[in-house]
């Protein structure tokens, strides 16, 4: 496949006509000999591979790309994998590619801001070291390059006369594998059924929310002190480990189409108050039990005056040379039982980076039942446990 690939770098830019030539030596070799190579690879029945350098006139950007039957037949809509040629002929990319053109027809001026969009979704569920998830740069300057370079999901950069063809079958047979996997777990739906449900629902709803929290927030207090609230006993536990089953059945997920936000806010909001409340509770008993019950008088709800610390409670802990330090706790509460991922705020991030080892993630989950549970994340934990998805501030626990 170098051969051919060389034999394109070296010649398209040579030929100073801008009308395809069929009769070029390239041309042979890139459309019509590349993919029957690749062919070699991958399985007629399920995949359609193509190659293009424009139909008429030269493309900027020439392409080669393998589709899954089951998602798209077309470089102008669905998830691909693509081999794409910088218009200088420095090198190729082989990326996990989108097409642009249905994001254009369907979302205009915003097409690349969601494909943008759609493009992060999907980097967030792959975890993969041997590519790239930053941006590509083709050297392009026209709106199709752009397309290309926006849609990118993951990639690997081949610079002209520094790459062999075992490196990249070897990197090719990787990305068909994490292919193949996305694949398989989107066989259930559309890939525009998951771009729809994204572009609607991606944004992080938190943030909308938590505006109107603070105004909820400040009603639900007033109404927690005058009737008070029944305390439920948290229950310790370790660590979850976390096990990937399908690897991208996050995908298959239905995403509610609207969103009640005042009514998000308010569950929100008593979650999270509940939440606090029975961190609270849960740490006055510790310390009590650790013989310093005038410490457990001393604890400091500090989110209820204050919701922009980065942390919600003012606790302590007693060292191994017996002396007490302030421990900073974050809470974050779920209903449910699904705790492998929480939103962590930028400053929420920054006072953790500061306080560093007095700085703690309480995470309390089961709140709907009658017994709740809770696991304690460390600072360390954020080092070793977890990544982060620094555009929409997700935790997530790295795969086991």
């Amino acid at each position: 496949m170098k051969e051919r690939f060389d034999l394109l770098l070296n010649e398209y830019l040579k030929d100073d006509s801008q009308l395809v030539d069929s009769n070029k030596n390239y041309y042979n070799s890139f459309i019509n000999e590349v993919p029957q190579i690749l062919y070699k690879y991958f399985d007629k029945e399920k995949y359609l591979i193509k190659s293009s350098i424009g139909a008429g006139q030269k493309s900027e950007i020439p392409w080669v790309c393998i589709f899954n039957r089951s998602i798209t037949t077309s470089a102008t809509q669905g998830i691909y994998i693509c081999f794409l040629f910088r218009k200088d002929m420095t090198g190729f990319y082989l990326a996990l590619g989108q097409g642009i053109t249905t994001f254009e027809e369907i979302y205009g001026a915003d097409k690349y801001t969601n494909i943008t969009k759609i493009a992060s979704y999907f980097k967030n569920l792959i975890d993969n070291d041997e590519f790239d998830k930053e941006s590509i740069d083709l050297k392009g300057n026209k709106p199709l390059s752009k397309g290309y370079e926006k849609g990118t999901i993951i990639s690997k950069f081949y610079e002209k006369n520094n790459y062999d063809d075992s490196v990249l079958l070897k990197d090719l047979n990787s990305l068909k594998q994490i292919y193949d996997d996305i694949s398989e777990d989107i066989s259930n739906t559309s890939y525009m059924e998951i771009v729809k449900n994204v572009v609607n629902n991606m944004d992080p709803s938190h943030i909308a929310v938590e505006e109107a929290n603070k105004v909820i927030e400040k009603a639900l207090l007033e109404e927690s002190d005058k009737k008070g609230t029944e305390i439920i006993s948290l229950e310790l536990v370790e660590i979850p480990k976390y096990k990937k089953k399908n690897k991208y059945s996050q995908i298959t997920k239905k995403v509610v189409k609207k969103i009640d936000y005042v009514k998000k806010a308010k569950l929100n909001a008593k979650n999270g108050l509940l939440g606090e409340e029975l961190v609270m509770s849960y740490e006055r008993e510790r310390l009590t039990k650790l013989g310093k019950p005038e410490l457990a008088d001393e604890i400091k709800w500090i989110a209820k005056e204050n919701d922009g610390t980065g942390y919600d409670i003012i606790s302590f802990d007693i060292d191994d040379n017996n002396n007490v330090i302030e421990k900073y706790i974050e809470v974050k509460t779920t209903e449910g039982n699904d705790t492998n991922h929480f939103y962590i705020s930028a400053n929420e991030i920054d006072v953790m980076e500061k306080l560093k080892n007095q700085y703690c993630i309480y995470r309390v989950y089961n709140l709907k039942t009658n017994h709740p549970k809770l696991f304690v994340l460390e600072y360390n934990d954020f080092k070793t446990k977890l990544k982060l998805d620094v555009e929409g501030y997700i935790a997530s626990f790295i795969n086991e």
